[in-house]
């Protein structure tokens, strides 16, 4: 399925089959693979998270924004089956001196993709999409796999999710 064009995130599925232009928190934690586990078309990423029941997290600058204007983010997301318990995903929105969090759930690792939402007001026509993605386990040795597909940030008055 296609994105709608009113979603202003760059390579919102990986279908270009690299990371670019979002931006990894760490050096090979993020990898864009292909196959039937995508959400939807062909690629997915699979952001490995850090030691230490840590987050990792990609991230990419959002220009063009509508200041004062409600934002619909959306993000598919699915645990890789481990030895980790649950992960948590965490989505944030803002600036180099302010950030709101704008979703946060924990998502069990029974490897089905699960929908991440929340809404947003941007204060500035350029801000900074961060998805972060940390696992709890009773080892801190362990680290999870979380999945990522389809996401969108869609403002208010546009079609909202798939065309």
């Amino acid at each position: 399925m296609a994105l709608s064009a009113c979603n202003v995130v760059s390579n919102p599925s990986f279908e270009t089959g690299v990371l670019a232009p979002w931006r990894a928190s760490a050096v090979n934690v993020a990898t864009i693979s292909n196959g039937t586990t995508a959400y939807s078309g062909d690629y997915y990423l699979n952001l490995q998270t850090a030691y230490g029941n840590s987050a990792n997290s990609i991230s990419q600058g959002i220009r063009h924004l509508k200041p004062h204007t409600e934002y619909k983010f959306s993000v598919q997301a699915q645990v890789v089956p481990s030895a980790v318990e649950f992960c948590g995903v965490f989505v944030s929105l803002g600036g180099r001196n302010a950030t709101i969090n704008i979703a946060a759930v924990d998502i069990s690792n029974d490897g089905v993709w699960t929908e991440v939402t929340g809404s947003h007001i941007p204060k500035s026509e350029n801000e900074i999409l961060s998805i972060f993605a940390s696992c709890d386990s009773e080892d801190s040795s362990n680290t999870g796999n979380v999945l990522f597909d389809d996401i969108s940030l869609i403002a208010d008055g546009c079609a909202y999710g798939l065309a």
